[in-house]
């Protein structure tokens, strides 16, 4: 098992960069709070009014040099897709919500013919699946009630996009329901 972590500035610093380090504290990709556009942010406050469902911003991955990685869109209108992932080439997978439970929601995806899914337990720990074998975890790292980041975790893989897909998916879909 590989870890990965990421580390909240401290409470009211801005930020619009977050550095995700390995084991060894080397920064293995950085995930990027972005501003959303005029039009973007009235579109937000209606949405997040709406459906509780959208962010200010949205946040996005990308390499140790500034490579995007990916990003996660909400997408209101589109009758039966939540979201839409959008890969470090520009291409755009639906990203489909299922109510699992009352209130609990499951999120899948197909990238390069395999089946993903993202789901959040009652722990508040989400893992990603790949074809029904769970390959990844992501969990609040806190000290004394305060959330100080997330911890990221691949189980069979050391493979640095998945961390990105990890953090990309957590910030995007559970990050205001925590």
């Amino acid at each position: 098992m590989t870890t990965f972590t990421l580390t909240y500035p401290k409470a009211f610093e801005s930020f619009s960069n977050i550095p995700i380090v390995n084991e060894q504290d080397e920064m293995v990709c950085v995930l990027e709070k972005v501003e959303r556009s005029s039009v973007g942010k009235i579109m937000n406050a209606v949405m997040l009014v709406a459906s509780q469902q959208s962010l200010p911003h949205r946040y996005e991955t990308r390499t140790t040099l500034g490579a995007p990685l990916f990003q996660v869109q909400f997408t209101p209108l589109t009758k039966g897709v939540s979201h839409q992932l959008i890969m470090p080439d520009g291409t755009i997978l639906p990203i489909q919500r299922k109510t699992v439970q009352l209130l609990e929601s499951s999120y899948s995806f197909t990238m390069d013919g395999l089946a993903f899914r993202f789901e959040k337990d009652f722990t508040s720990t989400a893992y990603l699946y790949c074809n029904d074998e769970k390959i990844a975890s992501a969990t609040n790292i806190e000290n004394e009630l305060v959330r100080t980041g997330v911890s990221f975790k691949l189980f069979n893989s050391d493979d640095t996009l998945f961390v990105a897909l990890l953090a990309t998916l957590y910030q995007a879909i559970f990050s205001m329901s925590n």
